[in-house]
């Protein structure tokens, strides 16, 4: 796999430095050639970017042959900052799909095999599903569905026969819970993958135990940089033939295993506008152990979130992982931290069945356990969450602001780590 990785690498490092402006005048300034790089390890040569240069300066990104690589403009949702143009290649999308279907294998899925892709999203047709007999795909939005038409959306899945659920986990959530709310448990999955938003512990709990089956999360970027897939076993697979993926911690050095870092991906395939060590802005933390699963692609040991899903203690440490304190906690069916002020934190939490005070006694406890005692926690009962990015949701919302100076300063996991 280090052979086939560096055979890509080198490849796309030649063509950096021919076609692309940006790593031309990169490593010119550097006194860089791509020839001065003769293994994977030698990437770290190339200095990290990130998403403000990558905006400030993306047309520097694409290559000069561009349009010979047939590339289609995406855009990302801008559910964590700014949204951004993209563009995929010919290349890159036959890769995406080769990975995704052999992720979808691990669980026991079989190409060609209906499948639903449940989200949060806008789908404005008058049937209120799309059926996508190419892929055999049923379409549907969670926002369209609740107590009311939930028979329907059943008889969908027994019409079209679906054997994999894949979508947003709080649309995958709230779909399992008004099924089970109608009685309803002839439409289980055989699998269920989530992809796109923070996969929680309380959501994961929930479908499994209704489902039957595991829930697989699946981490991607729309950038194309990088794949991380997790087994049925639990462990999180990095696809080594579709990016390079470093863990590093926030002083820039590799984190060794156990450590949390941001993941910073290199990918492979996509010729039309490469991207080298790019700094995802998301967090997990380093494995050197191997999968009991028997499958050999390298681990992390989960994707712990992005620097803005963390909250700021009053003694100015970041914390994460708050979304542990909640896999226990009774009678939550969705839960959202909010932080406008240092030491103020809204909870807003939609009651599932089993709610009650002893929840939300529960939840301030083991909150003020890693927030300080000084933390006063407001927590909301609420028919819905309140922030919501047009297709997807966050679990923390925090409104005091980043700077490089915040960083610099540390952030902390939550044990109060750097």
């Amino acid at each position: 796999m280090r052979a086939l990785q560096w055979e890509l690498l080198s490849r796309l490092l030649k063509h950096c430095f021919e076609n692309v402006a940006y790593y031309r005048k990169l490593f010119t300034g550097l006194g860089l050639h791509p020839s001065d790089l003769r293994s994977v390890d030698d990437l770290r040569l190339v200095p990290v970017i990130n998403k403000r240069i990558l905006l400030e300066r993306y047309e520097e990104f694409k290559a000069d042959n561009f349009e010979r690589f047939r590339p289609r403009e995406v855009h990302t949702s801008g559910t964590t900052g700014t949204p951004l143009s993209l563009y995929w290649d010919a290349d890159s999308n036959v890769l995406e799909l080769v990975c995704q279907w052999r992720h979808f294998s691990w669980s026991g899925y079989r190409l060609g095999e209906p499948f639903l892709d449940i989200r949060s999203r806008i789908l404005d047709v008058p049937s209120g599903y799309v059926w996508n007999w190419r892929c055999r795909g049923l379409e549907v939005s969670s926002d369209n569905i609740d107590a009311a038409n939930v028979q329907r959306y059943a008889e969908l899945l027994r019409k079209y026969r679906i054997k994999l659920w894949r979508g947003h986990p709080h649309a995958i959530n709230w779909f399992c819970h008004l099924l089970h709310s109608a009685g309803i448990d002839d439409v289980k999955p055989k699998c269920v993958i989530s992809c796109a938003e923070t996969l929680l512990g309380y959501q994961r709990q929930f479908i499994q135990s209704w489902a039957g089956v595991p829930v697989c999360d699946n981490y991607g970027l729309k950038e194309r940089s990088v794949l991380i897939c997790q087994c049925p076993e639990g462990g999180y697979h990095i696809a080594s033939e579709y990016g390079i993926v470093e863990v590093i911690r926030d002083d820039g050095q590799a984190a060794l295993p156990g450590e949390e870092g941001r993941i910073v991906a290199t990918g492979l395939h996509n010729k039309a506008v490469p991207l080298l060590r790019y700094d995802t802005g998301d967090y997990a933390v380093q494995s050197d152990r191997r999968c009991s699963c028997g499958r050999t692609l390298p681990l992390v040991e989960g994707i712990s979130g992005r620097l803005d899903d963390r909250v700021l203690r009053a003694d100015g440490r970041w914390i994460s992982g708050l979304q542990r304190e909640f896999y226990f906690a009774e009678g939550v069916r969705e839960a959202q931290l909010v932080q406008e002020q240092r030491q103020n934190l809204d909870v807003y939490l939609v009651p599932a069945e089993g709610y009650g005070e002893e929840t939300e006694i529960h939840l301030r406890t083991e909150l003020k356990k890693k927030l300080g005692e000084s933390m006063k926690i407001h927590i909301h009962r609420v028919e819905e969450i309140p922030f919501r990015s047009p297709g997807k949701s966050k679990f923390v919302v925090n409104k005091l602001g980043f700077d490089d100076r915040t960083v610099k300063e540390g952030v902390c996991d939550e044990d109060g780590g750097i």
